[in-house]
């Protein structure tokens, strides 16, 4: 009688285990939505931040969890028509530097391990109409 007392008692411990196993691993979030949670904490606490002499603000970095796979910063312009043609006119020029910056970024390591396109978008302050957008890729990047 012992043993069949055992036996069930065993039974039983193993699946109480299984249960609380699944109910952690399923609580678990995956690593889109850590990059998610974690873009949304960093906009709360560190934006609107500037970036360059109060002319370029990062207003929010945003982890989209969709077909696109984007990692976006989003920035906004403070400038007048002299700075924005210059923006225009050097695009070529701040696209490498920004590629160089993602290529040598630790801080962006886990999002270009996980594969994510990364964003760099540009608004004017005033007007809120899309300046330019830099978009990087693996193949870019890697």
């Amino acid at each position: 009688m012992d043993i069949h007392i055992r036996q069930n008692a065993n039974i039983l411990m193993a699946g109480f285990t299984l249960a609380v196993m699944i109910m952690f691993t399923s609580c678990q979030e995956t690593k889109r939505e850590r990059f998610e949670r974690e873009a949304r904490e960093f906009t709360k606490k560190n934006c609107p931040r500037p970036e360059f002499e109060d002319i370029i603000i990062l207003d929010s970095l945003v982890c989209q969890n969709d077909s696109n796979n984007n990692y976006v910063y989003f920035y906004s312009v403070k400038a007048d028509s002299i700075m924005l043609d210059e923006m225009e006119r050097k695009h070529d020029e701040l696209r490498d530097n920004l590629l160089k910056a993602v290529r040598n970024s630790v801080d962006l390591r886990h999002v270009k391990e996980e594969g994510l396109n990364i964003v760099y978008a540009y608004y004017n302050a005033d007007t809120h109409e899309k300046l330019t957008e830099f978009c990087f890729t693996t193949e870019d990047y890697r």
